[in-house]
């Protein structure tokens, strides 16, 4: 029974993509009220130049963190015990670890993204793996200081599964998204009582053509809130449209390209049999990451397949939109990244790059 549903599925599909004129997006979802752009919208076009800025700490850096002076780093390097380091942007020196991996109430096990309390008094980690939010003075680095000025928020607590991207609210309230929710887009939080509201956008008319697990994942997307707190954006990882909400969850911008139609694919059997999604040769990346400071959209674009000579999860394409959708700018880096923090004060980017260097770029 399960191998004739496979291929009742398949034939379907096979049938579906046989017309020139439909796309992958058009069988799975039917979205309304879009702004579109392409590429050559961007009159305003800069390459910029890269310089390494980390000294010789030996880490893997996967994602960053900005806030006043201080850049922080979560480290997957296994020969590591550090978890999160902190470097001077001023100086451009090492400050030291500021998280040790491991389960002991001061310890982490894995650091997914950071962001600042609304008073830039302190910062917080997201661990993934624990789904434990921790905000920690910016004042004191120190590993040798008790967790009594700590703020944990367990997020398990929550009873939604896959929680990720916590990004505080101006109002107390927080967002997440969940890595197995796809038609709730995000999810505002209270922390008091952990209730939560779901956001959904009436523009998205899915068709549940496969399960929910591997729709979710076709359908995930980074989230950053911007740095008034005014606006929640999002930025699809395999579907190119980046989706912009206000504080109430009201959709405010829906802004897709560069390129029109969504010609996502992947291992089609081994991922109906598995009821996860299975990448193939072909799959190609959207957005990689996404930042929004002082009315203006940053987003790195992929577009490549994950058998490109360079890796899909990297990009040197970097869009600059206006909050209202406005083709502002488009970057090009001398090298790849896979994910950047902006730094308006000094008018830098700092990026994560293929040879696992901190990397900035001044625009």
């Amino acid at each position: 029974m399960k191998d004739l549903f496979c291929f009742i599925v398949l034939l379907f599909y096979l049938t579906a993509c046989s017309d020139s004129n439909r796309t992958l997006e058009s069988e799975l979802v039917n979205i309304t009220d879009i702004t579109y752009f392409e590429d050559e919208s961007f009159s305003d076009v800069h390459v910029l130049h890269s310089a390494i800025f980390n000294d010789s700490v030996i880490c893997n850096p996967i994602c960053l963190g900005l806030g006043d002076s201080l850049l922080w780093v979560a480290d997957a390097a296994y020969s590591s015990d550090t978890l999160v380091r902190c470097y001077s942007i001023s100086g451009k020196t090492y400050l030291g670890a500021v998280y040790l991996k491991g389960n002991a109430p001061m310890e982490l096990l894995s650091a997914a993204s950071f962001d600042m309390s609304t008073d830039s008094l302190s910062y917080w980690t997201f661990d993934v793996t624990r789904q434990l939010w921790v905000g920690r003075p910016c004042f004191d680095l120190s590993l040798s200081t008790s967790t009594d000025d700590w703020n944990i928020i367990n997020l398990r607590d929550s009873l939604l599964l896959g929680i990720n991207n916590p990004h505080w609210l101006n109002d107390g309230r927080f967002v997440v998204n969940s890595l197995f929710c796809y038609k709730e887009r995000f999810f505002i939080c209270d922390p008091l009582n952990m209730n939560k509201q779901s956001v959904l956008n009436s523009s998205f008319q899915f068709k549940d053509r496969f399960s929910p697990s591997i729709m979710s994942d076709i359908f995930s997307t980074h989230l950053c809130v911007d740095d008034s707190r005014s606006y929640i954006v999002l930025a699809g990882k395999y579907l190119d449209l980046i989706e912009v909400y206000d504080t109430m969850g009201k959709s405010v911008l829906m802004l897709k390209g560069p390129k029109r139609g969504f010609s996502f694919k992947f291992d089609f059997n081994r991922s109906v049999s598995n009821s996860v999604l299975v990448k193939s040769p072909e799959s190609r990346r959207a957005y990689l990451d996404i930042k929004a400071v002082e009315g203006k959209i940053y987003a790195l674009y992929s577009g490549k397949s994950k058998d490109d000579k360079v890796h899909y999860s990297y990009s040197d394409c970097l869009y600059v939109f206006s909050m209202d959708g406005k083709c502002l700018s488009k970057y090009i880096l001398d090298c790849p990244i896979c994910d950047f923090v902006v730094d308006i004060n000094k008018k830098r980017i700092y990026g994560i790059s293929l040879n696992a260097e901190i990397v900035y770029f001044d625009f």
